[in-house]
This record gives C-alpha cells, sequence and structure tokens, in this order.
C-alpha cells in the first residue's frame, strides 16, 4: 500500500522543507521505499540537495507527460530513497502548468501508476493552507505539520487545523499524522512556553513527542546539501530526531516499523 504524506504548514520558516528532506531520509533508512516530491515552485528541496537544482528534470516535466516518473526522478546513494525535484525552467508557465494538473488530480493517480513499488511518498508544500497546498493536501493520505516553537506560529496554527477540516469536509480522507515541534530553543523562555503550550492543550495524540531543536549542524546541513544524517561520518545526535519522529509517524500511517540500516560514511546524497 502506498502512502502519500504531505509536510505543510500556514506559515512559511518553519523548517518545513528541512523536516521534509530528513523524514524522508530516515524512512528509507528504516527500510521503506520512499519518494521524496517537491510541489514547492521556489524549489526548496532541490536548492536543499547537492545537485539537484540544476537538474531541469522533476515533477513539472512528469506531470506533464514529458517524462516518465523514472526519468524525471533523481537516484540518491540511498538505495531506498529517489527525489521528485520541481524542476522546470524557472518560468510561470511551468508553475501554472503544473499547479492546474495538480488541480486535476494528476499528483495521485499518476503516483499510483507510476510508482506502484513505493511505500511512502513524502511532498513538500509551498508555505500556506491555500492554493497548491490544499490541492497536494486533496490528494494525500495524511498531513504532518511542523510547528515553529514560537508565538505567531502557535496563534496561527488554527489555519493549518481549518484546512484539514476544509479538506476532510469534501470527502477527502485526509488524517492528520501529528504536529512536530520545530526550531524548539530550549533555553528562550518564549519558545519553551509555546512548546510546553502544545504539548499541554493539544489532544495527546496529536502533538508528536519527538521535536526538532534550534541546532546550528542545521545550517551546515543545509551548506553542504545533504540530510543531517550525512553530515559527517558518525552523524550528529540531532540526527536522531529524525528516526524518532519516523518511529512515531509510521503506526499513524499504517505502517509496520521497519529495522534501520547501519549509518553510512559522509558522501552526497545524489549518486
Amino acid at each position: 500500500m502506498q502512502v502519500i504524506l504531505a509536510v505543510a504548514s500556514q506559515k512559511g520558516g518553519v523548517g518545513k522543507t528541512t523536516v521534509a528532506l530528513n523524514l524522508a531520509h530516515a524512512l528509507s533508512r528504516r527500510g521503506w521505499r520512499t519518494l521524496l516530491v517537491d510541489a514547492d515552485p521556489q524549489g526548496a528541496v532541490g536548492w536543499s540537495v547537492e545537485g539537484a537544482r540544476a537538474d531541469r528534470r522533476g515533477l513539472v516535466r512528469w506531470l506533464r507527460g514529458e517524462l516518465a516518473l523514472e526519468e524525471a526522478a533523481l537516484a540518491t546513494r540511498e538505495e531506498g530513497l529517489r527525489l521528485l525535484p520541481f524542476g522546470g525552467d524557472d518560468d510561470d508557465r511551468d508553475w501554472e502548468s503544473a499547479r492546474s494538473l495538480l488541480a486535476e488530480g494528476a499528483l495521485r493517480w499518476g503516483l499510483a501508476e507510476d510508482a506502484p513499488g513505493t511505500d511512502v511518498v513524502v511532498v513538500d508544500t509551498p508555505s500556506g493552507v491555500w492554493g497548491p497546498t490544499r490541492e497536494v493536501l486533496r490528494q494525500s493520505d495524511a498531513v504532518l505539520v511542523p510547528l515553529q516553537a514560537e508565538p505567531l506560529a502557535w496563534r496561527s496554527l488554527h489555519q493549518a487545523v481549518d484546512a484539514i477540516e476544509a479538506v476532510r469536509g469534501e470527502g477527502r480522507p485526509l488524517e492528520l499524522a501529528g504536529v512536530l515541534l520545530t526550531m524548539v530553543a530550549t533555553r528562550e523562555e518564549a519558545s519553551l512556553a509555546v512548546a510546553q503550550e502544545s504539548w499541554g492543550s493539544l489532544p495527546v495524540e496529536l502533538v508528536l513527542e519527538a521535536f526538532v531543536p534550534r541546532d546550528p549542524v542545521f545550517l551546515r546541513a543545509a551548506a553542504r546539501g545533504v540530510p543531517v544524517a550525512l553530515l559527517e561520518r558518525r552523524p550528529p545526535p540531532v540526527a536522531a530526531v529524525f528516526d524518532r519522529v519516523a518511529a512515531e509517524v509510521e503506526p499513524r500511517l499504517g505502517l509496520e516499523p521497519g529495522g534501520a540500516s547501519p549509518a553510512e560514511p559522509p558522501a552526497g546524497l545524489l549518486g
């Protein structure tokens, strides 16, 4: 069974792409055949992975039927992980055609037809929960909502919840895989207050126990263009966060827990 998991937030700058990339990598290392799809026209995943941005293959050309998925997706050094960057030519026409095809449901039926061997599809969406993000949500099985541990993100969380309810109201079986706290600054009172309020006031089953701390290692990984687990020969401790996130998300997606692969030597993600 193929599961489509959208990573979406009502607010930008919450670490959404970092979560999507590192979670997809963690899921693949736990034995799941994973496809990371970049549905953001800004090409955030492409900018986050060394060598991916220069490749014009990707989602746009696949949705338009110009390339098969096997041609449009990029292989990685992780056997069970492939990337489908946004691709295209940084042209407004590319985005408009992709947006139109997303609205027609091309993502879901295309994945069912072209990626039958894929267990999990992780989709990084544009910021906000309207327009193209809403189209992705309509075609997803579940959504993970990164929540930056700061007051504005907390106060606007209802927008993400309202969007999920709106999609469900259309008869779509979209599940909330969870709210994931990100950029938690453990020495900042305001950040900790948001984390504590989230865990204390939201239903316990909605907020993941794992959280992503504010850590300079993420800047180093972004500069290298790799998931944090591939930053060094011995992965930094914070890399374990995403294995814990994957472990929590698996049962929520109906996946039986997989077994983690041995650590790899440092290398770029693309083959």
